[in-house]
C-alpha cells in the first residue's frame, strides 16, 4: 500500500513538472526543511533505544554518556568536514548513504546472491546517482549553496568523476531491475504483485528523480519512502503505538533540530532565507545522518559480545 501511494505520488509529481511552472525556492526550501524535520530526523532519534541492548551490558549504567559523546563527536567531524574537505565529505557522505539506503531497501531473493549486496548498494544511491546524471548542473548547484565555504576548484573537479561513477551504478542497478522483472514475470500470485508493484515504484522514483527539481525528489524518496519505511519499522520492533513512539522520539527530535538551527544562526547562514534553509538541512541532515549510520554499521558487531556479556553475567548471578 506504501509503495503504490508513493508511486502515485511520484507519478503526479512528475506530471506537475512537466505542465506547471516548478514552485519558487523559498516554498520548495521550506517545505524540505519541515519534512526532514518532521520525518527524517525522527528516523534516526531512537538510536539511542536500538543501540541500549547492544551497549548497556558492556559498560553498565555508563553508556548513555558514551552514546551521546560518540554521537556529538561524529556530528562534530560530520559538520567540521563541510568546512574543511568538502568534496571528500560529500563523496563520503553519498557513499554511505547509498550503502545505508540500500540495507533498508526491500530484499527481494534477486539475481546471483554474490551480486545482491552491489545491486543493493547501486539500488539504495539512486536517489543520488540519478539526479546527477540527469540533472548535472542543477545539484552542483544545490551543492554550491549548501557547502558554508562555496564549492571551490576541487569539488568542481570532484563533479565529473563523481557523475560517471553514478552513470556506472545507474548501469548496475538497471541490471537488478531487469533481473527482478525476469522474476517477477515468471512468479503467480501475490509474490509477482509484491514484486511488480517495486519494479513499478523503482522505474517512478528514477523517472522523478530526472525529471522534477532534485530537491523534490530527494523530500520524495528520503521522506515519503526511506524515512516514513524505517518509522514503521521501529514501531512494529518496538511494539508501540504511534503516539507513545513519537512522543519518545521527541526529545532527541528537538534536541536535533536545535543544535541545527544555532549552528544555522552561528555559522550556516548566507545571503537568501531559502539558501540558508538548504544549507541547514543538507549540513544538519548529514551530521545527524553520519552517526545514524555508523550506529547501523556496529550494532551487528556489538550484538554477539553484548549476548554473551550478558549470558555471563546470567550465569554468574545464578551460580550466587
Amino acid at each position: 500500500m506504501h509503495a503504490a501511494s508513493v508511486t502515485l505520488l511520484s507519478w503526479a509529481l512528475i506530471g506537475a513538472a512537466c505542465f506547471v511552472p516548478s514552485a519558487g525556492g523559498r516554498a520548495t526550501a521550506g517545505i524540505l526543511a519541515v519534512l526532514v524535520a518532521g520525518l527524517g530526523l525522527p528516523h534516526g532519534a531512537a538510536d539511542h533505544r536500538f543501540l541500549r541492548p547492544r551497549l548497556e551490558p558492556l559498560f553498565g549504567p555508563a553508556w548513555l554518556p558514551l552514546f551521546l559523546a560518540g554521537y556529538l563527536l561524529a556530528a562534530a567531524v560530520m559538520v567540521g568536514g563541510w568546512f574543511l574537505a568538502p568534496a571528500a565529505t560529500i563523496g563520503g557522505f553519498f557513499l554511505a548513504s547509498a550503502w545505508h539506503f540500500g540495507q533498508e531497501e526491500p530484499r527481494f531473493a534477486v539475481g546471483p546472491r554474490s551480486w545482491r549486496p552491489l545491486l543493493r548498494f547501486a539500488r539504495g544511491g539512486l536517489v543520488i546517482w540519478t539526479p546527477l546524471v540527469m540533472q548535472t548542473d542543477q545539484v552542483v548547484g544545490i551543492l554550491a549553496v549548501a557547502t558554508p565555504g562555496g564549492l571551490g576548484p576541487d569539488v568542481q573537479r570532484f563533479a565529473g568523476p563523481l557523475a560517471a561513477f553514478s552513470a556506472l551504478m545507474m548501469g548496475v542497478a538497471a541490471v537488478g531491475w531487469f533481473l527482478e522483472l525476469r522474476v517477477a514475470l515468471g512468479r503467480r500470485g501475490r509474490t509477482q504483485r509484491v514484486l511488480l508493484g517495486d519494479v513499478l515504484l523503482v522505474a517512478s522514483l528514477v523517472a522523478l528523480l530526472a525529471i522534477a527539481n532534485p530537491l523534490v525528489g530527494f523530500l520524495v524518496y528520503f521522506c515519503g519512502w526511506h524515512s516514513v519505511r524505517g518509522l514503521r519499522k521501529l514501531r512494529r520492533e518496538l511494539g508501540e503505538r504511534w503516539i507513545r513512539l513519537a512522543a519518545s522520539l521527541a526529545p532527541m527530535t528537538l534536541g536535533a533540530v536545535g543544535l541545527i538551527a544555532l549552528a544555522t544562526f552561528g555559522v550556516l547562514r548566507t545571503t537568501g532565507w531559502n539558501e540558508t534553509l538548504i544549507r541547514a538541512t543538507f549540513v544538519g541532515l548529514s551530521a545527524v545522518a553520519v552517526p545514524h549510520l555508523v550506529v547501523h554499521g556496529v550494532a551487528p558487531f556489538l550484538a554477539p559480545i553484548a549476548d554473551r556479556r550478558a549470558a555471563r553475567h546470567l550465569r554468574f548471578g545464578s551460580a550466587t
